[in-house]
């Protein structure tokens, strides 16, 4: 299992050639975050395509699990909740640390949890006082009830 982790490491590092603009971002279901770890790459790409954005003006609002290497954007959501999120997001961390700890040369990359979109990219975690107590980012923009069942719905 450890070979295929670094493996598929390996390969979304050098997928991000084709990613050679940081400002693209591929955007991919959080529920695709478990198969990172053992799926190869070309399962996982075909399983899991996602979709392509130049910005993450462009992205559906929610929470995000962010993994970035080099010029590799990849995006994980969006998530309704925050703990939901965070929770992924600690599953990420540790395949990521995991395939760090074979490869130590696999450095330098950013894995955090954001509200996007945001015109800043500052990490959500680095700011506890931006959140509500629902988990939600405090804004004059509300979740309308449409959007809830669209993204309970999978729609």
């Amino acid at each position: 299992m450890g070979c295929l982790l670094v493996g598929i490491l390996l390969m979304l590092c050098s997928a991000s050639i084709v990613f050679a603009r940081p400002s693209i971002l591929r955007v991919i279901e959080e529920e695709a975050i478990p198969f990172t770890g053992f799926l190869l790459k070309e399962v996982f790409d075909q399983d899991y395509p996602g979709k392509i954005v130049k910005s993450n003006l462009q992205l559906d609002r929610g929470w995000y699990v962010i993994y970035q290497h080099e010029s590799l954007n990849y995006y994980f959501g969006p998530i309704l909740l925050r703990s939901t999120g965070e929770d992924y997001l600690e599953q990420l961390r540790g395949i990521v640390e995991e395939a760090v700890a074979r490869r130590p040369d696999i450095r330098n990359y950013r894995l955090e949890l954001s509200y996007e979109p945001s015109v800043s990219n500052t990490p959500v975690e680095a700011d506890p006082e931006s959140s509500s107590p629902s988990g939600l980012p405090q804004s004059s923009q509300s979740w309308g009830i449409f959007d809830f069942l669209r993204r309970l719905l999978g729609s």
